[in-house]
């Protein structure tokens, strides 16, 4: 499993949060990008027929790609890996619950 990079990305109302960029995610979980960018899209509109804010999960964004080109992205916060998490089940599902709990928490000690 790769070494996962934390970001620190503003958010509504100015607070900053701690995140993982989604493309991260995919290679970490073995998930196609593209899937998983359909998969965050699902549950964009499961948590605002439940009146969720995707922010708190996935925050929006975009990257340029090897061709100048701008893509979409998603920057996933804790809770975001959370829910990713969750839907997996065996040894990739395990492997990747235990890299982004471990790093966030080490993240959250460096800010105390």
């Amino acid at each position: 499993m790769n070494k996962i990079e934390l970001v620190k990305t503003n958010v509504e109302g100015g607070q900053t949060s701690t995140t993982i960029n989604s493309s991260e995610v995919a290679e970490m979980t073995g998930v196609e990008y593209k899937e998983l960018l359909k998969k965050i899209r699902k549950y964009d509109d499961i948590l605002n027929g439940g009146n969720f804010a995707l922010v708190e999960f996935f925050i929006e964004s975009t990257y340029i790609d090897s061709k100048g080109q701008t893509r979409p992205c998603y920057e996933v916060t804790k809770k975001g890996c959370e829910m990713v998490a969750n839907k997996m089940t065996g040894e990739k599902g395990v492997l990747f619950t235990a890299a982004y709990v471990t790093k966030f928490e080490e993240i959250e000690k460096e800010n105390i």
